[in-house]
């Protein structure tokens, strides 16, 4: 396997008794999970997850190819493009997030609104029914929970570790 050797120990020795829970707290726990004392033993990182990041295509003026849509930070990547390693995230979003808000100003001061309505409440309704699913809810879910049983259980193993 590919990576870099973090010299986490190191860190503990520069820094003092307990500043890897202090300052990288989530890692500990994490490779503590494994059994991994990061305290004493270096950990091996790879930039493996850092490729999901960026994508969103987005002119000069942070414009989308979606009418009325802008975009800045790491939802388009920035600078670095899509596929980058971050690390530079507070200049992208504060340069692009900038120049997204701008290009939003002056699209709204030429936009025309629709007339308002909730229709498309009553189409999500019939749809669900139509489609003879149940459910409690009381509005439509805008953003889906992609987090998966073993992601959830998961994250109450580290609740239990936090307790400890």
């Amino acid at each position: 396997m590919q990576g870099v050797w973090l010299d986490s120990p190191m860190i503990e020795i520069l820094r003092g008794e307990g500043a890897i829970e202090k300052n990288l707290g989530a890692m500990h726990r994490m490779f503590q999970r494994f059994g991994i004392d990061m305290r004493k033993d270096p950990v091996l990182v790879f930039p493996t997850l850092h490729y999901q990041n960026g994508g969103v295509e987005i002119d000069v003026d942070a414009r989308t190819s979606v009418d009325g849509l802008f975009a800045g930070g790491e939802v388009e990547g920035g600078v670095h493009g899509k596929n980058r390693l971050m690390g530079n995230s507070l200049l992208d979003y504060n340069v692009f997030g900038r120049a997204a808000g701008m290009s939003a100003a002056e699209y709204v001061k030429k936009a025309k609104p629709g007339k308002l309505s909730l229709k498309h409440l009553d189409k999500y309704e019939k749809s669900l029914k139509a489609a003879g699913i149940k459910t409690n809810r009381k509005a439509p879910m805008l953003l889906p929970d992609y987090r998966g049983k073993e992601a959830l259980s998961r994250s109450l193993e580290i609740d239990k570790v936090v307790g400890a």
